[in-house]
């Protein structure tokens, strides 16, 4: 009975400008789907997953799927409590949501301290004749917020979606060793 229960329980934040496509990565990773007709998160979308990691790790993520549009920043600050990593989501086809980065890096750590973890995603790699973000602009973004990785992802394929998510929980834990 004991070896169904987690080694590691983390609460991660998926944040990022409104329609990056946060919510349909949850989707991907969660229940391996995607749906095309948008909806916006209304204040804050919770799902959970479990990991398995290469060595045998158990990890159970508590994904927070924060709104992205400005008039929920008032309330967005609730749901930064127990943080301790967060996926910092881009439309690879809009610029100004990977200069948004920065605002969403900004309130992270004024919410969660320093001592947090995060990568940055560029979503909807599968529009490459949209793409208006290069990838020396995303390891410049990368470098800037000193995210640990960058990935590029699709949500709509599920390209580079469970490495993300896998990824953030192998930080996740290898932080937990560290401070142990």
């Amino acid at each position: 009975m004991s070896s169904s229960q987690p080694d590691y329980n983390f609460k991660i934040l998926l944040l990022g400008s409104a329609a990056v496509g946060k919510t349909s990565l949850v989707q991907r990773f969660v229940h391996d789907r995607f749906d095309s007709s948008y909806l916006m998160t209304i204040g804050m979308e919770p799902s959970e997953k479990r990991v398995h990691l290469k060595d045998g790790t158990k990890v159970a993520l508590s994904i927070w799927d924060l709104a992205g549009q400005d008039r929920f920043r008032f309330i967005r600050p609730t749901f930064y409590k127990g943080a301790k990593a967060a996926i910092l989501v881009f439309d690879l086809t809009r610029s100004t949501t990977l200069k948004d980065i920065k605002k969403w890096d900004k309130e992270f750590i004024d919410n969660c301290g320093s001592k947090v973890v995060k990568i940055l995603v560029g979503n909807k790699e599968d529009l490459q004749k949209e793409r208006a973000i290069s990838e020396s602009e995303c390891e410049a973004m990368n470098k800037k917020i000193k995210s640990k990785i960058q990935f590029n992802t699709s949500a709509l394929s599920g390209k580079h979606v469970d490495e993300a998510f896998s990824k953030i929980a192998e930080l996740l834990v290898e932080q937990a060793k560290e401070m142990d």
